[in-house]
């Protein structure tokens, strides 16, 4: 009997989890954006302060450091990613680490 049920569960599990599995990913997706939004309001001051910074004292073109310090705060090189503590990105995180903590 045990075996039938297990087989069973195994069964419905297996119908069910492609909705479950796109549901989930649509709800990671906008946590994801929720995050990279609020993560981009608070870079932008400083990527726009920092390109100032460089047409200045560099005596390089605006154009040149707004591409320059594009990416400033996010992954690469020995710089930190920054404002992955903001709550939308902890709660994005969170909700990545429960699914994959059920598994």
């Amino acid at each position: 009997m045990k075996l039938v049920l297990s087989l069973l569960t195994m069964m419905l599990a297996g119908f069910m989890s492609p909705a479950i599995a796109e549901d989930r990913r649509a709800i990671q997706q906008q946590l994801d954006q929720a995050c990279e939004a609020v993560r981009l309001e608070k870079l932008r001051p400083i990527r726009e302060r920092y390109a100032a910074e460089c047409v200045a004292e560099w005596d390089r073109s605006q154009e040149y450091c707004e591409r320059f310090y594009s990416d400033y705060g996010n992954q690469g090189g020995d710089q930190p990613v920054l404002f992955y503590d903001l709550p939308e990105c902890e709660k994005a995180w969170n909700y990545r680490q429960s699914y994959r903590n059920a598994n």
